[in-house]
């Protein structure tokens, strides 16, 4: 059973680990920082900021992801802003419900719509969003979390029902 549980202090191990995978800072060209960085960041800026709400990912009880969600002060679109999946965990559909989820929980407060921010070489991303009936919106420069200039993409999707 996948539920999604709001982030607290205790999920930062799981979220440094996971975030420091080889492979996931490849496919998400994350900045790699040590349990204490997450830490400070999850203290001094995720905790308490009314723009963003964090979610970790539960499969049977065992984290497997996070979803963190920004945009939610906006009026009419808010944003996946990282969705995560642990390697052991991923082509089960747990993205695509995290997606699922992510929309329900935007609707719910009233957007209309809901956009995701990649790269060019995010494949699995690529799919999944247009699976989900994303559309590309923009192709364009974008810098990564690892300061980086690369091409990415923004996919937009209507929530309107």
């Amino acid at each position: 059973m996948i539920q999604f549980k709001d982030m607290q202090e205790k999920n930062i191990v799981f979220i440094a680990e996971l975030l420091n995978e080889k492979s996931i800072i490849a496919s998400l060209h994350n900045a790699v920082m040590d349990y204490r960085g997450w830490l400070e960041t999850y203290n001094q800026h995720w905790k308490n900021d009314a723009d963003e709400k964090h979610f970790v990912i539960y499969s049977d009880d065992i984290p497997v992801g996070w979803v963190k969600i920004n945009g939610l002060e906006n009026e009419d679109i808010a944003w996946i802003a990282m969705l995560v999946i642990s390697p052991k965990h991923q082509k089960k559909g747990i993205g695509r419900r995290a997606v699922s989820f992510s929309e329900e929980y935007l609707h719910a407060k009233g957007f209309q719509k809901i956009g995701i921010h990649t790269t060019d070489d995010n494949h699995a991303a690529h799919r999944l969003y247009s699976k989900c009936g994303y559309g590309i919106t923009e192709h364009g420069k974008c810098t990564t979390g690892d300061g980086v200039e690369r091409m990415g993409y923004t996919f937009i999707k209507s929530l309107a029902m």
